[in-house]
């Protein structure tokens, strides 16, 4: 007579207890790099970077400093999954330069860890 036994596998997952941050320098280093960098003109990926570049021949009025502020959140957000960011704020710095556009990111990690950076777009006057 055929004996069958059956073997039962437990598989264990690795369970992170916590999640832990980043270097603050890496993922600053990846924000400025992000804003700084015109979009498309990286040769291997052409939704990296902001389109900030496109400011500094706009007329320095209201609408382009909130036009500024959406292209800084939206050129930062490919960072959420990488870095495991909760949540992206960015906003102006003031007071207001006439001719200078201060912006402030403020980068929040699911640990609660906050790294912040700023970075300067020029326009016309």
């Amino acid at each position: 007579m055929l004996m069958h036994t059956q073997v039962m596998v437990q598989d264990h997952d690795y369970i992170a207890s916590r999640l832990t941050a980043p270097p603050i320098k890496d993922v600053v280093e990846a924000a400025y790099l992000r804003l700084s960098t015109e979009k498309g003109s990286y040769f291997t990926d052409k939704d990296f970077g902001s389109e900030l570049y496109r400011l500094r021949r706009s007329k320095d009025t209201p609408q382009i400093r909130l036009q500024a502020v959406a292209w800084a959140k939206q050129a930062l957000e490919p960072l959420k999954p990488r870095y495991f960011l909760a949540s992206i704020n960015v906003s102006q710095i003031l007071p207001i330069k006439k001719g200078e556009i201060a912006l402030l990111a403020k980068l929040t990690h699911q640990s609660g860890q906050i790294y912040t950076t700023t970075f300067t777009v020029k326009v016309a006057g």
